[in-house]
């Protein structure tokens, strides 16, 4: 499953994902419910369900929401649309054929008003609305991908929204359409790892590749069918409908980064199909990176003064029994990378919070786990650092704690989603 999701993922807590398990597995039973709060590429929550747990992720980043309809909402790799049941070998024949024909040049089965080239007018180099002016003056344009994958991600878009519109698929086939679009994309992007800006000085040979769209294996479909999928939510709104949950698991943001403005290519192919007016949207793109700034989110968690007091009102809110909270002490709020300590600012908080009267006197347990930092493209050795997971069990029910006044969604994000 870890290949078919987002691997160039700022936090990505793949290598973290069995030690995850192993706690939750002491403290739930397999079909109880997870709460993922921040579940971004979905690396823990697909680690989770493979166990056998419920998983209810949430994360403000709509991609999370999508990938999470397509694989988790069913429990199998669904049949074609309108066809009976069929094997999952030939359900998943069905899939590539139809991802396949997503691409074609030939575009006369999408009819002339759904066909747009909004990928190459303003994300490619050639594109003539692909231009920008930076804050300090300089001008060039935007090259996240080659004129041809531009080209081929349109046509894909147009195919996907057209047919989605029309009732020719699901929303669980558009997602999966989506998904495996989005999955090929990253390969192909000409970027460094986010989406916040492009290289200026050269292009990443990765994004010379023409782009191939490809099915993952039907078992990434297997698993308890997950009822409660946040849709671009910030989690502590989520919080307030979700139902008795076993255990909430915690990664949140620790600095400035703003995932909605680093992701947001992969937010804006996620929510096309969604996008009323598509040339309103793209009229008001702004930056270098060209996002439209109404699905940009200014989370709490991402203010250093903010952080404890939403943490805390994001628990208190959750129904849960257990607490899992994932730190890594990098660069973040309290301090920079500091290897040589783990007794640092921000460790000392949390294990102050963790000993408040919000959880069982007596349940708090610490787990250090060691893992290597990214190692970059100079070949760079990483460091040997460690994470660090905090796990207490909660001490008082859910409450309906008023909101912190600041917590603004000012984007298109939806009500709570069920399945």
């Amino acid at each position: 499953m870890q290949t078919t999701l987002i691997q160039r993922y700022l936090g990505n807590k793949s290598l973290l994902a069995d030690t995850i398990v192993d706690l939750v597995k002491g403290i739930a039973s397999p079909g109880d419910l997870i709460f993922d709060a921040f579940s971004g590429s979905l690396a823990v929550s697909t680690a989770l369900r493979s166990a056998g747990f419920e998983v209810a992720p949430n994360d403000i980043n709509h991609f999370s929401w999508l990938f999470a309809k397509a694989y988790f909402s069913a429990g199998e790799l669904p049949d074609p649309p309108g066809l009976t049941p069929m094997s999952p070998a030939v359900s998943w024949a069905y899939w590539q054929e139809e991802l396949e024909r997503l691409t074609e040049e030939d575009v006369s089965d999408v009819p002339t008003r759904y066909r747009r080239t909004d990928i190459f007018d303003h994300y490619c180099e050639e594109g003539q609305k692909s231009g920008f002016v930076s804050k300090r003056g300089t001008s060039g344009r935007r090259k996240f991908f080659s004129a041809a994958n531009a080209c081929a991600i349109d046509r894909a878009l147009s195919r996907i929204r057209f047919r989605y519109e029309t009732g020719l698929i699901t929303e669980q086939g558009r997602c999966i359409l989506t998904a495996a679009l989005i999955s090929a994309v990253e390969k192909v992007s000409n970027t460094q790892g986010t989406y916040h800006d492009f290289p200026r000085g050269f292009v990443d040979s990765r994004a010379l590749k023409p782009i191939s769209l490809r099915m993952p294996d039907p078992a990434v479909f297997s698993g308890p069918p997950s009822r409660y999928i946040g849709k671009a939510q910030d989690s502590l709104e989520f919080a307030k409908f979700l139902p008795r949950h076993r255990v909430i698991y915690l990664d949140p943001p620790y600095n400035f980064r703003q995932y909605t403005s680093y992701y947001f290519m992969l937010n804006l192919l996620s929510c096309y199909a969604d996008i009323a007016d598509l040339d309103g949207y793209f009229s008001n793109i702004q930056y270098v990176r060209g996002q439209n700034m109404k699905d940009d989110f200014k989370s709490t968690f991402c203010n250093r003064d903010k952080f404890i007091p939403s943490l805390r009102t994001l628990i208190e809110r959750s129904d849960a029994d257990y607490v899992i909270l994932s730190y890594f002490d990098g660069p973040n709020h309290w301090g920079n990378f500091k290897s040589e300590s783990a007794e640092t600012e921000g460790k000392k908080l949390l294990e102050q919070f963790f000993h408040s009267d919000l959880f069982v006197e007596g349940s708090y347990n610490f787990v250090p786990v060691e893992r290597r930092n990214y190692q970059s493209y100079g070949g760079y050795s990483g460091k040997p650092i460690q994470e660090f997971l905090f796990v207490a069990r909660k001490g008082k029910p859910a409450e309906n704690v008023d909101d912190l006044g600041s917590a603004q969604w000012i984007g298109q994000g939806s009500a709570l989603g069920t399945v």
